[in-house]
């Protein structure tokens, strides 16, 4: 029976290796992949460094290709050759590398959104999202989606993008990824501001804000501010429109091609009324390229003539307007995107329905032969690999539980005798020589009690828990499992005995994630370990401690209340 599991079992790893075999690729494009994230000014350097004469075989061509235009795009070099990045996926379709299919057609319509065809742009990030989601690749899927909106967002079809930036948001939110969460509620912000619904706008400006907090993305920090300023504008709040038109000049890291900042400064001088200043700003902007700045420029350059009497000037001004705004409505690919993501989702489907009928005739004819063995095999091992895992943890819980009991009775017979001993000190007649001797002696007994108490609490299952939540955390990863009710009753009755934490609740009237944070202040623990027991970040566990100190009457400083909560419990001890 033993050889035949093995056999089997060694079945299953060739078959699980012919099927999911990962491709050796050349160790100086692995390296330069490694260096994209935090380097990509190295990474450029490396691969523009390799000779593609010198790469033998068709994945590393085409691994090369993709990393070249990555590197490109992250260095925001304008790239409008697609026939690099094609290289990539027509090998990487060959293959049904569902990873680096999501890859490359990111970055091919990357390319195409340098070229300004948006319509094509968009059908190359519309392919990259199916890829992406059987990767499971959220990080890629997340810039997808934010492309893909902006371009929506371009063409002013706001339902779709809102839309696309939500699903973006949401992705952030599950990686923790504040950058990638900022700037998609930025873009809903500004979508709602193109759809005049001022107030959540500014809700959505507001909270973009709070989550990019002190990190330092002077970028998107622009985007948020030059958007609040134009929100401001068109509410005829002129002082905060100044505010925020000059915070987005201060955050340009070019600060003479900036020209939509230089617009929306122009814009708010012009809502100030200081026309002069205005009219400064608003021509450097007409340097831009751009048909839709040049257009909202020549308007606002045709209201300050007008304004200011110059007939003559204003009729100028509205005649350039006119010419830019046909410019910028012939330069629309508005239906073109639509067509193009009726096309798309036609293509996905049928591409799933052919998929799934594949795979239904293809397991009809292996999988009463195949799958069984491999599944059985797999079941087998993980059988007898689970029950060895089990047993090691059970063995480890009984030790612990036997240590657990053994310290507990320990600190009982402790307790019997601190207890004795205070008896002794209260109701004999003894000495005061004596009675210091004795006082000294429970001095001591009470400093091993206090030792006893945390070693106690250190075998019990809830320390454990937390224990191993901490170490999931430390691992970069998140837990599955958290403290529920009956863990906070266990941990408050080995933490705080007396009850002194109870009554500090009811008597400051402290709401339930407060009453657990006071358990935990007892315990030590860093305020970034608090805050993964009680699923919060380290600013909100500080903002519970101040919400404490108030309802306590307190002035807040941070680490105080950790030593006013000791005192009160032993004052209360001491009574």
């Amino acid at each position: 029976m033993r050889k035949r599991t093995i056999a089997l079992i060694a079945i299953l790893t060739a078959l699980l290796a012919a099927c999911t075999g990962k491709t050796d690729y050349n160790t100086l494009l692995v390296q330069a992949d490694s260096l994209m994230a935090s380097r990509p000014d190295s990474a450029l350097h490396m691969l523009e460094g390799i000779s593609t004469e010198s790469l033998s075989t068709k994945a590393d061509r085409a691994y090369h290709a993709l990393l070249l235009t990555q590197a490109r795009d992250k260095n925001y070099i304008r790239q409008t050759d697609d026939s690099l990045i094609q290289v990539a996926v027509r090998y990487y379709d060959s293959m049904r590398d569902c990873k680096m299919q999501a890859r490359a057609y990111y970055y091919w319509g990357s390319v195409y959104r340098d070229r300004n065809e948006q319509a094509i742009a968009t059908e190359k990030f519309l392919i990259a999202i199916p890829f992406a989601q059987k990767a499971g690749d959220k990080v890629l899927l997340g810039r997808i989606y934010n492309n893909a909106g902006y371009l929506y967002y371009l063409q002013e079809l706001y339902n779709k993008a809102d839309s696309i930036f939500r699903q973006a948001e949401r992705i952030g939110v599950q990686l923790n990824d504040t950058t990638l969460q900022a700037e998609a509620l930025s873009m809903q912000g500004r979508i709602k501001l193109g759809q005049d619904d001022y107030p959540q706008a500014e809700k959505k400006l507001l909270q973009a804000q709070a989550v990019l907090g002190n990190f330092n993305q002077n970028g998107i920090q622009a985007n948020i501010v030059r958007t609040l300023s134009l929100l401001y504008s068109r509410t005829q709040n002129k002082a905060k429109a100044l505010q925020y038109a000059k915070q987005n000049i201060s955050l340009q890291k070019d600060t003479t091609h900036c020209y939509y900042a230089f617009f929306t400064l122009g814009e708010a001088y012009f809502q100030a009324g200081q026309y002069d200043s205005a009219t400064y700003y608003i021509n450097k902007s007409l340097a831009s390229s751009d048909y839709g700045i040049k257009t909202n420029a020549y308007m606002r350059l045709a209201d300050i003539t007008r304004i200011q009497g110059k007939t003559a000037a204003s009729l100028e001004m509205e005649r350039l307007y006119s010419a830019c705004r046909d410019s910028l409505e012939q330069s629309s690919q508005h239906t073109k995107i639509l067509e193009t993501e009726q096309r798309i989702n036609a293509q996905l489907q049928h591409a799933q329905y052919e998929d799934s009928l594949n795979k239904y005739i293809l397991g009809i004819t292996l999988s009463a032969i195949i799958c069984t063995a491999i599944i059985g095999s797999f079941l087998l091992y993980r059988h007898f690999k689970h029950r060895k895992q089990e047993q090691k943890q059970l063995e480890r819980e009984n030790e612990l539980r036997k240590e657990y009991v053994r310290q507990k009775e320990q600190l009982e017979q402790q307790e019997k005798e601190i207890t004795a001993l205070q008896d002794r000190i209260i109701r004999q007649h003894i000495s005061e020589e004596q009675k210091h001797t004795l006082e000294t002696e429970l001095v001591v007994l009470n400093e091993q009690h206090t030792a006893l108490v945390k070693k106690v609490r250190k075998y019990s299952d809830v320390t454990q828990k937390i224990d191993n939540i901490l170490e999931i955390y430390k691992k970069g990863k998140v837990p599955k499992e958290f403290l529920d009710e009956n863990d906070w009753a266990r941990l408050l009755a080995e933490t705080d005995p007396k009850g002194g934490i109870n009554r500090i609740s009811e008597m400051y009237g402290l709401s339930e994630i407060e009453f657990h944070l006071c358990i935990l202040l007892l315990l030590d623990y860093s305020v970034t370990d608090m805050g993964r027991i009680i699923q919060r970040k380290r600013m909100s566990v500080y903002r519970i401690e101040r919400s404490i100190s108030k309802k306590m009457g307190r002035n807040y400083q941070a680490g105080e209340l950790q030593k006013q909560l000791k005192g009160m419990l032993d004052d209360n001890i001491d009574r």
